[in-house]
């Protein structure tokens, strides 16, 4: 007879202080591998939430000088939710929210557990929850953020649940640190990449900040479209660049100042390859390469080099084209005066579809809409995540 099976022996559940540490250390790994500071408070008010089984965190941004706090980042597990708009609120209505700032110390309290009382208890009621946790998040040995740990349920945190979220929160500092000195030297290494394209562009008809402005308007055209900080780099380099090929087309046809001829505007066309050849033989450009060489191709297929239609196109030149082509038309030339913002914008709408992608499109016209131009407001409007990330 076949001898009996053995039954295979049970994992052993995991020990709930050694559960605890895990937890705390895929949070920390999860948050290394962040770059930028807004999804690094995002992710921080989401681990936090799971770490102490609570019902919602909100990080929010410290400004000490003016004595004010504003939300940031924030994380609430259904049925509950952030509303999509930051709020701003004055430390001085709020003295043990100061006092968790200035001195670091954790402040809890709970609604039915002791005597709570004063403004924090208040806004905890107004806002459905029972119990409060707040912590301080310090970067670069500066208070930089508030942490609120907030749940449904009365309850104190223990002490061990204090030290864990402590932990995470100074872990989450350096994160940011590391995040700004990269967004510091991401600055620098635009600046360079401007000076670089406003001296190709002094050969041009252009005014010798285009390519910023454009590189700056397409970022903005990214964000709207919820494309990821990554792709959204490459997008506003690859603006930034998307001309460079314009140092292989004579000067003459550059700043003529009437129509061109058929033999000149195929000279002129031929930009567009010759940006991709100086740019693809550098490793670190290659990602860009397909940007610049589409960037003048048309929804309609009517474009070149190419000749691609829809989604053939590459979805940063899509943001490249409407960006290029808006600041063109606002933008003096030497055969013509700019043309006033909402004759631009209505050129704009008259060719979605046809020259632009509609969708880049309305979302061009919805940052102009929202923020102005020619000035593009850095301070971009915060969308709190909540629910599941």
């Amino acid at each position: 007879m076949p001898a009996a099976r053995r039954r295979a022996a049970p994992i052993p559940a995991i020990p709930p202080h050694l559960e605890a540490a895990l937890g705390v250390i895929e949070a920390v790994q999860s948050l290394g591998e962040l770059v930028d500071v807004a999804e690094i408070l995002a992710t921080l008010a989401r681990r936090l939430t799971e770490l102490v089984d609570a019902s919602a965190c909100l990080v929010s941004l410290v400004d000490v000088a003016g004595g004010t706090v504003r939300d940031r980042a924030g994380y609430a597990r259904a049925p509950h939710e952030w509303p999509r708009a930051a709020e701003e609120y004055t430390l001085a209505d709020y003295p043990r929210t100061a006092g968790v700032i200035e001195t670091g110390v954790p402040y809890g309290c709970s609604l039915g557990i002791g005597r709570p009382d004063g403004a924090e208890s208040a806004r905890l009621r107004d806002l459905g929850y029972r119990a409060l946790l707040m912590l301080r998040l310090r970067v670069d040995g500066e208070p930089y953020g508030l942490i609120e740990i907030y749940d449904e349920h009365r309850r104190t945190f223990a002490q061990a649940e204090i030290r864990l979220c402590q932990a995470l929160a100074t872990e989450a500092g350096k994160a940011v640190s590391r995040a700004r000195m990269a967004e510091r030297l991401e600055e620098a290494y635009f600046s360079t990449l401007g000076a670089l394209a406003a001296a190709l562009e002094a050969k041009d008809a252009y005014t010798s900040d285009h390519a910023m402005h454009i590189a700056e308007l397409a970022g903005a055209v990214c964000e709207r479209l919820d494309i990821p900080p990554g792709e959204s780099r490459i997008v506003r380099l690859a603006a930034l660049l998307h001309d460079i090929g314009k140092i292989g087309v004579p000067e003459v046809i550059l700043r003529k100042p009437g129509p061109l001829t058929a033999r000149e505007t195929a000279k002129m066309r031929q930009h567009a390859e010759i940006g991709a050849r100086i740019l693809k033989p550098v490793p670190h450009f290659a990602e860009l390469v397909p940007l610049v060489r589409a960037t003048h191709e048309r929804w309609d297929g009517t474009g070149y080099p190419e000749g691609l239609a829809d989604e053939q196109i590459p979805l940063g030149a899509r943001v490249i084209c409407v960006c290029d082509a808006f600041h063109a038309m606002t933008e003096d030339r030497v055969y013509r005066r700019a043309m006033p913002v909402a004759d631009a914008m209505a050129e704009i709408e008259r060719c979605s579809g046809k020259q632009f992608d509609p969708e880049c499109a309305d979302a061009l016209l919805e940052v102009v809409r929202a923020q102005g131009w020619p000035r593009i407001a850095r301070d971009r409007v915060v969308r709190l995540a909540h629910g599941p990330v």
